[in-house]
């Protein structure tokens, strides 16, 4: 893969974000099934952990081939860390390497990580030129608007492409108002005019049409929460689903769960996916309990089978 890959693939650019705990292997085999178009982005991941060689941080960034392009996203504070790092996704083949700069949660922002690098344009500049000097893959860079405002978002995003990123995705909301307010999008539209680089929006699109209406000024956008239990989203002319319908698909989901986890753990982590299909539905409070407490394949399957006897 080369630099220029953000600026020659296709738009607009449609993808599945990167959401700690969700956006793991199994489930980005599964948006890419119902839609194969995507790009998909693995769950953040920490560099200075890939540096020591931890095991269970790499098992985070291992992907079927089927992904692709699936790109990494990394974080941390430490050039040294980062240039291992990148060693390490070109070895397993990823398409690009992404830096998170937009985490708000208060443990990765406590550690000077995340959002928190908003605060230290130098350092964020002199990580994004190391890795882009390190790997021969694109470097992109996922953010917000910025701490309470979007007052230094110009001047971070014109300094992160003169450091060597090939793209930026902006989640348009701010650290303060991180989730529950409506995303504003007029500071990445007057940011994409002053940018060469593709720039893609996130932050409270709900699908593929939200998104190209929201963000018709981008060159693409990112789908996060409204993918959870409705990998479908991604599909731009798609009738409403039964959810009998959607069984296929949420056994699949299950099953590369197992292949990816093993059954015990696997399982486990796909009860709160298997709680977001049933969301909302007619029979959603009946099926919860059974839900909840699958611990094999085979629970799976027969709470599956009570699912179709339901409608």
């Amino acid at each position: 893969m080369t630099k220029s890959f953000w600026q020659n693939i296709k738009k607009p650019i449609v993808g599945l974000a990167p959401m700690d705990g969700y956006s793991d292997s199994a489930f980005r085999r599964i948006c890419k099934w119902v839609q194969p178009n995507i790009i998909t982005v693995t769950e953040f991941t920490s560099a200075d952990g890939l540096f020591y060689n931890a095991q269970r941080v790499k098992d985070k960034l291992k992907f079927d081939p089927s992904e692709q392009p699936v790109i990494a996203q990394i974080f941390g504070k430490n050039t040294e860390t980062f240039v291992a790092a990148a060693k390490i996704c070109e070895d397993m083949g990823f398409s690009g390497i992404d830096i998170n700069m937009g985490c708000p949660s208060k443990n990765v922002v406590r550690s000077e990580h995340g959002i928190a690098l908003r605060k230290n344009h130098p350092l964020a500049f002199e990580l994004i030129e190391a890795l882009a000097n390190a790997t021969k893959l694109p470097i992109s860079v996922k953010t917000r608007l910025g701490w309470c405002d979007a007052s230094d978002l110009s001047p971070f995003c014109i300094g992160a492409q003169n450091a060597g990123a090939n793209m930026i995705c902006i989640h348009a909301r701010t650290y303060t108002n991180p989730y529950k307010v409506p995303a504003q999008w007029e500071h990445v539209f007057e940011l994409k005019k002053q940018l060469a680089i593709p720039i893609l929006g996130n932050g409270g699109i709900l699908n593929v049409k939200d998104g190209l209406e929201k963000c018709k000024p981008l060159d693409g956008f990112l789908i996060g929460q409204a993918s959870i239990g409705d990998p479908w989203v991604f599909l731009e002319n798609q009738p409403p689903l039964t959810l009998k319908e959607k069984l296929p698909v949420i056994l699949q989901h299950g099953e590369w769960m197992i292949e990816s986890k093993g059954e015990r753990i696997g399982i486990r982590e796909f009860r709160k996916h298997l709680l977001s299909y049933i969301k909302n539905t007619t029979h959603a409070k009946e099926l919860r309990s059974q839900c909840a407490r699958i611990e094999t394949l085979a629970d799976l399957i027969e709470a599956l089978k009570l699912i179709e006897t339901m409608g």
